[in-house]
């Protein structure tokens, strides 16, 4: 399978406008290229290290069609690309025909699929709507993060080539249903024994299969 990167995007952690208090690195400028590093994008900042980047987090795609949905849902909101906080946009891929492991090729570089975005309460913040987090999982338009296998450049107009699929069972979108809104235990089994995903996701699967505990109601509890 083929696609076409539409956009790249790039840029540092500033404050919000509207919520001064608020640092993030969620607005991205577009640009032509990306300099992919194992850890990195060359001029590509991340405000807070805990919960985002790393060498499992550094590309995020979120699919151009995505706004599309979001526009309709919000009428009169502008809803910018580049302003979800990600690096890449395509069209023609999005959660439901991506899975965890998935390794791809643009150019000389290689990226896997590692996890999927899981949208915290910036979005709402950043675009003033509240629940806009919560509806982004609830409809499985997060986007996904990509560890970089082979560093190199990735250009606009480039072709996103699908490699290797080791985990066909196991897509974004399923990732995104069992652990933040169905609690599937069933997909929940397959994310927390996957060799891929994430800790961040693997350790909740696995949390909740042992407690029945919900990440949600874990977090109320103080865990």
């Amino acid at each position: 399978m083929k696609y076409i990167v539409l956009n790249l995007y790039r840029g540092q952690p500033s404050f919000l406008n509207h919520k001064p208090e608020i640092f993030t690195a969620i607005n991205k400028a577009e640009v032509d290229l990306l300099t992919v590093f194992f850890d990195r994008i060359d001029g590509d900042g991340v405000a807070n290290q805990i919960h985002h980047g790393g060498s499992k987090r550094v590309i995020h795609h979120f699919p151009s069609e995505h706004y599309e949905f979001f526009r309709e849902v919000y009428s009169g909101n502008e809803f910018r690309e580049g302003s979800m906080g990600e690096n890449l946009s395509t069209r023609g891929i999005d959660e439901s025909n991506v899975c965890i492991g998935d390794v791809y090729e643009i150019g000389n570089v290689r990226l896997a699929v590692t996890e999927p975005r899981k949208p915290c309460a910036t979005i709402n913040h950043q675009f003033g709507i509240d629940g806009l987090a919560r509806l982004t999982q609830e409809k499985s338009k997060t986007g996904w993060f990509y560890q970089v296998l082979s560093e190199g450049l990735i250009r606009r107009g480039q072709e996103l080539v699908l490699l290797e699929r080791p985990f066909p069972q196991l897509t974004v979108e399923s990732c995104i249903q069992a652990l933040l809104v169905t609690f599937d235990k069933k997909v929940l089994r397959l994310i927390s024994s996957n060799p891929v995903i994430s800790a961040s996701w693997r350790r909740p699967a696995q949390d909740y299969l042992k407690t029945g505990i919900k990440p949600d109601d874990r977090e109320r509890l103080g865990d």
